[in-house]
């Protein structure tokens, strides 16, 4: 986990010092939405895959390619995520 901190800071420009518990949500959000298939790997292994299910449940920061892809891969509906739940009404109706 620390390698990916650490080694991968491209993820995490605008953040500063990372710490592997207190961010693990922002980790997480990050490492799906840009990393490879190695570093979701070392993610899930380090997280647990209920953590990394919940991130893709609940994450408003991620992509809905991404959501689409991590809900295939874990056996969720897209209607489970806020990604695809949590879509704003239109502000107006055309015509």
């Amino acid at each position: 986990m620390e390698r990916i901190i650490r080694d991968k800071r491209r993820y995490f420009w605008d953040k500063g010092p990372l710490s592997p518990e207190r961010d693990k949500y922002i980790i997480i959000e990050r490492v799906l939405e840009f990393g490879t298939e190695d570093d979701v790997q070392i993610i899930l292994n380090y997280y647990g895959t209920e953590s990394v299910k919940e991130v893709v449940r609940k994450s408003r920061e991620l992509s809905p390619r991404t959501v689409t892809y991590f809900a295939l891969l874990f056996g969720l509906s897209r209607g489970e995520t806020r990604c695809f739940s949590d879509v704003s009404p239109r502000i107006w109706q055309p015509y």
